[in-house]
C-alpha cells in the first residue's frame, strides 16, 4: 500500500471526508505501519476531534503551533492555545468539600498555585485543597491527622502556615486538644513541598499552652488556648490565641520569640470586657496602625478594631463588624492585593451540615477595612431584565440539600438553575432554597470573537424553545445564529455547536427564563469555545430545538437520535473505557479502566507528539475492571508541564481505550 493512500485512510477514519471539505484536517499523519503510539495518538485525535463522549470530556487546546504555520505530514497539525477562547463556568470563589464540616483554614500561594489547609474529618486531621484561582479546585488527601501523642490526640484544630525564612521549608502552628479537651499550641514542619507534614516534638515551642499566672488553663480540664496566628513586627516574631484570663473574661494571650521554636509568654494582647472569648485573631499593620480581626464567641461574623500600639489601645467599644463569616484569614498577594477569606456553615433542608470557605477581597478607606464581594455572575454577565436571575448562579447540589435524589449533572459546585435560589454563602439563603418556576428574567455575556470552531455547554429544564433557552448572538445585529432549550428533564446534557462559519465574528450568549409554566426554568453550566470540530449533526443544536410553547402541556423530549453510519467516528467497543478523573487535574488524577481480560493491564501516558512518557502496570480485578493513580510524573519523577496529554490501557497486545487528559498546574 502507498504511502499517499496508508494517509488518506487514517485521515478518513479520524475526520469524516465531508467534513474535511469544510475544515483542515487535525490527524496525524504517518508514514509505514502504525506503531502503538501512533495508533493511541489517531485515537486520541479521534477523542479531540469526534463527538463528544458520556460523562462530559473536556475539550482544551494542546497549543502546538500556530493556524497557517508551516508543517510537515509527519508533524501533528493543531489548534492553537484555548487561553484566548470564551469560556463560562459560572464557578465562584468558594471552596467546598462534600461531606467535610470544613471550618478555620490557612491560605498559602506557592508558585502560582493555592495551597488552602482546613479543618476536616470532624475535627480530626487537616484536609488540603488546591487550585490556581480560587475557584476550581483539586481536593487531596489530609496533611496532618490527631495524635498519636496525648496532648493533641482529640482534636487538632485552626492550622496557620508560614514559610521558613531563608529555607524552602514551611511551618505550621496549629491547635491540639487532649482528651481533657486542654488546649494547647503545636508545631509541623513541610520540608518546602507543602505536601509532607511532620509534627515536631512538643518540647520544641514554648509555651505550650497558656501560662497559668494569669490565664485559667490546666492540662487536665476544659482550656483554652486555641486559634494560633503567626506575625512579625519591629524584628519580632509574635503568635496570638485565644486564651480566658484569670477573672475569666476573654483575652488573646501573646506570645513572643526571636526564632521560630523558643516562645516566651508575654501576657495578654487584650482582655475582653465580657466573658466571651475572642477567637481566630489576626494582627496586620496598615497605615502606620495595629489592625485586629476576629470572631467574637456567641456574636459570629468577623470584627475590626484598630490601635496605635500592639500592646495597648485596643477599645472593642470602637470595634466594627466586617461580615458574617467566621475564622477570618487575610492573605496578602505578592500583587499588593489582600484576600480576606473565612469559612460559613449552613444547615440545610435535611438537617445535614453543609460547610464553605469563601474568598474575597479586603480593602481600605483610610484605616476603615471593607470587603469586596464581587457580583455572583461577576463581570462577565450582565442582566437585562427580570428576577429570575437575581440568585443565580446557583451553589452545589441542591436536589440533595432538600433530600431529593434528582440529578442535574453540573461541573464544578456553580451552575445556572433558574428554578434555584441558593447562589452561595453569606447572603442569606439556605443551601437547597428553591424559587420554583415564576420568575422570569434574562442575562447577556460579555461580547467575545470568534476563535473557536466550535462551542459546547451543559443544557437541562423544561422544553420551551419560544421562551427559555440559551442563545448564541451575533454582536452586529442581535440575530440569534445557534440556540438550545432543555429537554423537560432537569438533567443537563452535553450540546455542541458548530462556530467554523463564524470565526472572526463577534458574538454573545444570552440565557433567558420567560416561562412560568411547569418546568418553566432552564438550567446551564460548563459553556466552553473549542479549536476542535466536534459532529454537530448529533448535538441537537439549531433554531428548531424540540420542545412546546410557554402554557403547553411539556412532556419530556428525547435526546437527537446518534449520527447515520458512516457520519463520525465509530464508538469504542463495547464494555471497554478507560475514564480520568478529576479531569483537568492538578496534578493528579485516577484512570479507571473496564473490559480487560488479563491479570494485569499497562497504563500509558503520551505527549500530544506520541512519546511515551510514562508507563506502569496496574492489576485487573475479577470483573475485568482496574485503576491507577497517576501523580503528574514522568517516568523519571519529575512534574509533567501544563498541557494535554493522552492516558491509554493496554491488555495485553490490544488498546483498551484512551483518554484525553489535561493537566493544569
Amino acid at each position: 500500500m502507498g504511502a499517499s493512500m496508508r494517509r488518506n485512510m487514517i485521515r478518513d477514519s479520524i475526520v469524516p471526508p465531508t467534513r474535511v471539505r469544510h475544515a483542515l484536517a487535525r490527524v496525524f499523519f504517518c508514514r509505514g505501519p502504525m506503531t502503538a503510539a501512533a495508533a493511541v495518538i489517531a485515537a486520541a485525535s479521534l477523542l479531540l476531534s469526534g463527538a463528544p463522549r458520556a460523562g462530559g470530556d473536556v475539550e482544551l487546546a494542546i497549543g502546538l503551533g500556530k493556524p497557517g504555520a508551516a508543517h510537515h505530514d509527519d508533524a501533528p497539525i493543531l489548534p492553537g492555545d484555548q487561553a484566548a477562547m470564551a469560556r463560562f463556568d459560572f464557578e465562584g470563589s468558594v471552596l467546598y468539600h462534600p461531606g467535610q464540616r470544613i471550618k478555620d483554614h490557612a491560605v498559602v500561594l506557592e508558585d502560582g498555585v493555592f495551597h488552602v489547609f482546613y479543618i476536616s474529618d470532624l475535627d480530626r486531621s487537616f484536609g488540603h485543597a488546591t487550585s490556581t484561582d480560587l475557584r476550581r479546585w483539586e481536593i487531596h488527601p489530609p496533611v496532618l491527622t490527631r495524635g498519636p501523642d496525648e496532648w493533641d490526640n482529640r482534636y487538632i484544630w485552626a492550622p496557620c502556615v508560614r514559610r521558613l525564612e531563608g529555607t524552602g521549608s514551611y511551618l505550621m502552628y496549629y491547635t491540639g486538644v487532649n482528651p481533657f479537651a486542654s488546649q494547647s499550641c503545636g508545631l509541623a514542619i513541610s520540608t518546602g513541598d507543602l505536601w509532607s507534614w511532620y509534627k515536631t516534638p512538643k518540647e520544641m515551642i514554648r509555651p505550650f499552652g497558656c501560662d497559668p499566672s494569669w490565664c485559667q488553663w490546666d492540662y487536665y480540664a476544659w482550656s483554652h488556648f486555641r486559634d494560633p496566628f503567626f506575625f512579625e513586627d519591629g524584628g519580632k516574631h509574635y503568635i496570638t490565641n485565644t486564651a480566658r484570663a484569670g477573672n475569666g473574661n476573654g483575652a488573646i494571650a501573646l506570645s513572643e520569640s526571636d526564632g521560630y521554636y523558643d516562645w516566651s509568654d508575654a501576657g495578654p494582647l487584650y482582655v475582653h470586657n465580657s466573658s466571651r472569648l475572642l477567637e481566630s485573631s489576626q494582627v496586620i499593620r496598615h497605615n502606620g496602625k495595629y489592625h485586629l480581626f476576629f470572631t467574637e464567641e456567641d456574636v459570629g461574623g468577623t470584627s475590626h478594631m484598630s490601635s496605635d500600639s500592639l500592646r495597648s489601645g485596643w477599645d472593642i467599644n470602637f470595634r466594627i463588624y466586617i461580615d458574617s463569616g467566621h475564622a477570618p484569614e487575610i492573605t496578602a498577594l505578592p500583587s499588593g492585593d489582600t484576600i480576606f477569606s473565612r469559612h460559613t456553615s449552613y444547615l440545610d433542608y435535611t438537617g445535614a451540615y453543609v460547610n464553605m470557605i469563601r474568598f474575597d477581597t479586603l480593602l481600605w478607606s483610610d484605616n476603615r477595612p471593607a470587603i469586596y464581594r464581587e457580583p455572583p455572575l461577576s463581570s462577565e454577565w450582565t442582566k437585562l431584565w427580570g428576577t429570575a436571575f437575581v440568585r443565580q448562579p446557583v451553589f452545589g447540589d441542591a436536589y440533595a440539600f432538600r433530600g431529593d435524589t434528582t440529578t442535574v449533572g453540573f461541573e464544578g459546585n456553580w451552575w445556572i438553575g433558574t428554578a434555584e435560589a441558593f447562589n452561595g454563602p453569606l447572603f442569606g439563603y439556605r443551601p437547597g432554597a428553591y424559587q420554583g418556576d415564576e420568575p422570569r428574567g434574562a442575562i447577556r455575556s460579555r461580547v467575545f470573537t470568534v476563535t473557536g470552531r466550535s462551542m459546547s455547554l451543559l443544557v437541562g429544564g423544561g422544553a420551551w424553545p419560544d421562551s427559555c433557552w440559551v442563545a448564541l448572538h451575533l454582536a452586529e445585529d442581535g440575530s440569534i445564529i445557534r440556540r438550545e432549550t432543555g429537554r423537560g428533564v432537569e438533567r443537563m446534557d452535553r450540546r455542541v455547536w458548530d462556530l467554523e462559519p463564524y470565526i472572526g465574528r463577534q458574538v454573545y450568549i444570552e440565557i433567558v427564563d420567560d416561562c412560568a409554566s411547569a418546568m418553566g426554568h432552564i438550567n446551564v453550566d460548563s459553556i466552553r469555545e473549542s479549536p476542535f470540530p466536534f459532529a454537530v449533526e448529533s448535538a441537537g443544536n439549531g433554531l428548531s430545538s424540540p420542545g412546546f410553547a410557554c402554557g403547553d402541556s411539556p412532556s419530556p423530549v428525547p435526546p437527537s437520535p446518534a449520527p447515520a453510519e458512516g457520519t463520525g467516528p465509530a464508538p469504542p467497543a463495547p464494555g471497554r473505557e478507560v475514564v480520568c478523573n478529576p479531569n483537568p487535574c492538578n496534578p493528579s488524577t485516577v484512570i479507571t479502566f473496564s473490559g480487560c481480560t488479563s491479570r494485569a493491564a499497562q497504563v500509558v501516558i503520551f505527549s500530544v507528539s506520541g512519546r511515551r512518557i510514562f508507563s506502569a502496570e496496574a492489576p485487573v480485578g475479577a470483573d475485568g475492571t482496574g485503576a491507577f493513580f497517576w501523580e503528574g510524573r514522568s517516568a523519571d519523577g519529575r512534574a509533567v508541564a501544563s498541557g494535554v496529554y493522552a492516558a491509554a490501557v493496554f491488555d495485553g497486545p490490544a488498546l483498551v481505550g484512551v483518554s484525553k487528559l489535561v493537566v493544569l498546574r
